[in-house]
C-alpha cells in the first residue's frame, strides 16, 4: 500500500512540476543516468543543471536543464576541435 501512495504522490508532483516548466529529481536522474546520491553531489559541489528548492523537494527548470546540457555540448566540440589541430 506504501508504494502505491509514493508512486501515486511521485505522479503528483512530476505533474505539478511539469505545470511550472521543470523536471523532479527522479526525472534529471533519468535523464542523466545519475543516481539520487549523485544528484545530490552534484547540487552541493554546484555542478550539473541549476535547480529550486521546493519545501523538500527539488525542481530543476526546464531552461536551466537545457542550459547545462548545451554547456556539455560545447566542451565536446572544443575537445574534438583540439584532437583535430593536434592531428
Amino acid at each position: 500500500m506504501g508504494t502505491q501512495a509514493t508512486t501515486a504522490e511521485d505522479e503528483r508532483v512530476r505533474v505539478l512540476a511539469q505545470a511550472l516548466d521543470c523536471l523532479t529529481e527522479s526525472d534529471i536522474c533519468a535523464l542523466y543516468g545519475i543516481t539520487p546520491v549523485t544528484a545530490e553531489s552534484w547540487r552541493k559541489r554546484r555542478k550539473g543543471p541549476g535547480y529550486v528548492l521546493a519545501g523538500t523537494r527539488f525542481l530543476y527548470p526546464r531552461k536551466c536543464v537545457a542550459a547545462d546540457l548545451q554547456s556539455r555540448e560545447r566542451a565536446v566540440e572544443r575537445e574534438h576541435a583540439a584532437v583535430r589541430e593536434t592531428l
